[in-house]
Formats: C-alpha cells, structure tokens, sequence
C-alpha cells in the first residue's frame, strides 16, 4: 500500500490541491458505494432485474446514510470551477467548454463501452430485459452530471454572489 501512496503522490503535480482531490475521490467513492449498496441485480425467469437490497435488509439503512456524499461532491466541484474560472484565460465561452469537455471524455468512454456491450450481449442471445437493466444499472446514477454541468455554467454568477450565501442558503434550509 506504501509503494502506491508514492507513486500517486510522485506522479501528482505539486500545484494540486490534495485536500480537495482526496474529498473529490471520497464523494466520487460514496456514490459508488452508495449505490452498490442498495441495489442488488436478481435473477428472475432468465432475466436480470434491479431490486433495493434495503427492502431486504432494512437494517443497513444507517449505512447507507455514510454514502449519502453527493453534497460533498457538489461542494468541490464548485470550488475547483471557481478557482478555474477566477484563473482562466480566454472568454466565459472557452473556459465553459473545457470545463464540459473535462466532463464529458469519460461519459463517452461510458457509452462507447455499454454501447459496444450491449451490443455483444444481444448478439450473443442474451435476454433484452436484462441488457435494458444492466444498461440502465450503468446510465441512471449519471443524471446529476446534468446538474453539475448546468450549474458549471452558472459559475461567474454564483462567483460573483458574497462568499457567505452557501451558509445562509443552509441556515435557510435549516428552517424549513
């Protein structure tokens, strides 16, 4: 374990901010683990189905709360745009679409591999049902990618708000 700490610690940039890639890969890993946790796949009549192992074992509810890191996920990626869009040189345009390309590269990678997957299980005779579920296992957890980018492209107005509204935004919520 010692030899692989040094290796990703020599092959990091110094310029990076460590702190926040470690609370990225920790969100990045709740949500993994999340939802790992609490889906299970189910043979059924020669079909695959998604099912909530929570239904089954309501007892690793308070485990799942431990996982519940997508706040945490949004929070570092509002300050890393924040502090990309503070550094960038170019137009609003040009940083926008770095930031989506950034986002995006592994999202392609993602549907090239299931498409090119599901493809092969089809062709191979396996059931429709259970690639529509696998493929939707892998496609559904993505739908906060669409949030992350619309609120990437809202990064100069929420930068230019005070540095205390996140807090207040919280109180505010606190009350209701």
């Amino acid at each position: 374990m010692r030899d692989i700490i040094r290796r990703i610690d020599a092959a990091t940039p110094p310029e990076r901010d460590r702190p926040t890639d470690a609370l990225r890969a920790l969100a990045i890993l709740g949500v993994v683990l999340g939802h790992w946790l609490v889906t299970a796949l189910v043979a059924d009549s020669g079909t695959l189905h998604t099912a909530s192992l929570l239904r089954y074992t309501p007892q690793l509810a308070p485990v799942s709360w431990l996982f519940q890191t997508l706040a945490v996920f949004f929070l570092v990626g509002g300050q890393v745009g924040a502090k990309s869009y503070a550094c960038a040189r170019g137009t609003y345009g040009q940083w926008l679409g770095a930031r989506i390309a950034r986002l995006s590269r592994p999202i392609a990678a993602v549907l090239v591999v299931w498409t090119v997957a599901a493809g092969v299980m089809l062709a191979a005779g396996a059931d429709q049902g259970t690639v529509r579920t696998l493929v939707k296992l892998v496609w559904s957890p993505l739908w906060f990618l669409l949030v992350f980018a619309a609120l990437t492209a809202a990064t100069p107005l929420v930068a230019r708000l005070h540095p205390l509204w996140p807090l207040a935004a919280v109180a505010l919520g606190l009350r209701g």
